[in-house]
């Protein structure tokens, strides 16, 4: 029987939460099923990692921190007594206790729907393409199995990197799994609607690169980025540096790396000019304003699942110079709007920043991802919802 329903009932949990997820996908994605389903998101926490209160409502969501620090007892006691009343589960991750949960949801509530944030990757995609998810032998083994299979039959799972998306679509084809959706980090464009900016055409931009993310820390390798410079000379262009320069990742300033940065400075001191170090913008709009401003998301990491400063980057057309990690080959269109440099080839870096500079790189502006295809709009209802079997505003209960 087909039923219009106004109202979709989304419940999101997550064990850890911190104030800084209120941007990111795992608090995003839910809420924009619920936008485009035309009803409401609540989200429950267990731990709050950060140091910052998270609020208890936000862009009309209500945020609830579990009575219960136990995971089961939250599941028994504080969402599967309610699960006639949702009509989508959104978990984060695969443990034991969430498949458990998904068979109890649905054996109350056959019509809802469970999605599962699969955050990984490629080295966990990896062990789990290999194992299977089977860990144990005998009887719990073959439980632990039926419960798996259970569990992938049953959830949409959103896998963003593109190397664990491909590792566990191997697995999911030989399990004969149905649910994986390569699903990644967006624009939040409610928000940069909300703001009143618009995507600037590439001809508007100014000579401006930016690097979003934390300043120094392994990951980031920052030094790859510092000793290019060393070897070329920016012109009239100019580096934004967007972030804290820190090795923690709850974003609290300072850190060894500030001594690197300082002795760059003494050595290359035509730099203050042009390479800025704006520290933690915690103002979104002024963060969108960057990206508007720049023609070049600059990007050295050593590794990424899928940052969502690729996503953001290419929803205002920026042209993307990075190492070949998570979130990368989709955002550059598969490198057609982009370079892809090798790890810690600071030389090649060089190379490719000088013949930037000086004219002799040409991008191909036909090849940019359009804005609508990076935000959350519209890859929740034309992507995710089909994936759950549903359509704005049509809900078969």
């Amino acid at each position: 029987m087909l039923m219009i329903q106004n109202r979709i009932k989304v419940l999101a949990y997550a064990n850890q939460f911190q104030e800084m997820f209120l941007s990111k996908d795992i608090f995003l994605i839910p809420y924009y099923i619920a936008k485009k389903m035309g009803g409401e998101c609540r989200y429950l926490y267990t731990h709050n990692l950060g140091n910052t209160e998270i609020p208890s409502e936000h862009r009309g969501v209500e945020i609830i921190q579990t009575k219960n620090r136990n995971q089961w007892k939250v599941f028994l006691q504080e969402i599967l007594t309610h699960s006639k009343d949702i009509d989508v589960l959104f978990l984060t991750g695969s443990s034991a206790v969430h498949m458990f949960a998904t068979f109890l949801y649905k054996k109350i509530n056959p019509k809802g729907k469970v999605v599962v944030f699969g955050d990984m990757e490629e080295p966990q995609a990896c062990e789990l393409n290999q194992n299977g998810f089977h860990y144990s032998g005998g009887l719990v083994g073959w439980l632990k199995d039926k419960l798996t299979d259970y569990f992938f039959r049953h959830v949409t799972y959103l896998v963003a990197n593109t190397a664990a998306y491909h590792l566990m679509t191997d697995l999911f084809e030989r399990k004969h799994w149905n649910g994986l959706l390569h699903f990644y980090p967006c624009l939040d464009d409610e928000k940069f609607e909300s703001y009143g900016l618009k995507r600037k055409p590439f001809a508007e931009k100014e000579n401006v690169m930016v690097c979003v993310g934390r300043i120094g820390c392994y990951q980031k390798n920052t030094e790859m980025l510092l000793n290019a410079l060393r070897k070329t000379d920016l012109k009239d262009w100019k580096i934004y540096m967007l972030g804290p320069i820190t090795s923690s990742f709850d974003l609290k300033e300072g850190g060894d790396f500030q001594k690197v940065i300082d002795q760059f400075f003494e050595e290359c001191p035509w730099y203050k000019e042009r390479l800025i170090f704006t520290g933690m913008v915690y103002d979104q709009k002024a963060v969108f304003e960057y990206y508007n401003r720049a023609k070049v998301l600059l990007a050295t990491a050593r590794h990424e699942g899928f940052a969502n400063v690729y996503s953001q980057a290419a929803a205002l057309g920026c042209y993307v110079i990075s190492t070949d990690v998570g979130g990368a080959d989709v955002c550059s269109n598969d490198w057609k709007y982009g370079i892809k440099l090798r790890q810690n080839d600071s030389v090649g870096l060089a190379n490719v920043l000088a013949d930037l500079v000086c004219g002799k790189l040409e991008v191909p502006e036909e090849y940019a991802i359009p804005f609508a295809e990076m935000s959350y709009s519209y890859r929740v209802k034309r992507v995710l919802l089909p994936k759950m079997s549903l359509k704005p505003d049509m809900y078969k209960l």
